[in-house]
């Protein structure tokens, strides 16, 4: 199969951070290729390394971020007794490591520029409530740790922003 692809698009479908990591291998050549912004072939290896033969594009970043969310709740709570938890730190760097799929030397259309937009004051806003949670003081195999009750953080999300 011959894939055929810009680097715009990769930033445009939310895989920029997987493609300069895995593919790439470093944040300087991956710059280099996303300024220049020529299309390229993609071996269809790359393109499963990648998930890019499982994903649509669209411009509703703040629905990605949730998907994202919720698929990152569900792979990385723990159960504890009779609750289901997720390290206080984990929710942290998940939230910052969906902005990396947007790097700063990317210039974005104007749809993506204003979803982007919406999409920060979204995470901003998550954050603060995040904030407010309540969180759990455990100590696991001799590290103290801070939890947030996953459902409670799944509750912040919300699905019906347009």
């Amino acid at each position: 199969m011959k894939i055929l692809i810009k680097p715009s698009d990769i930033v445009r479908r939310c895989l920029w951070d997987s493609y300069s990591y895995y593919i790439v291998g470093s944040d300087k050549e991956a710059e280099k290729l996303l300024k220049e912004d020529k299309e390229f072939e993609l071996s269809e290896r790359d393109a499963i390394v990648l998930g890019l033969l499982k994903v649509m594009e669209t411009d509703n970043l703040i629905h990605r971020f949730n998907d994202y969310m919720v698929h990152f709740l569900t792979i990385k709570s723990i159960k504890e007794k009779d609750s289901i938890l997720i390290r206080k730190r984990s929710m942290e760097i998940a939230i910052d490591k969906f902005l990396d799929k947007f790097p700063d030397y990317w210039t974005p259309p104007a749809n993506y520029a204003s979803a982007l937009k919406d999409l920060i004051e979204y995470i901003n806003d998550l954050r603060s409530q995040i904030e407010e949670l309540e969180t759990l003081t455990l100590t696991i195999q001799n590290i103290t740790q801070e939890f947030y009750y996953s459902n409670s953080a799944k509750k912040l999300l919300n699905f019906n922003v347009y």
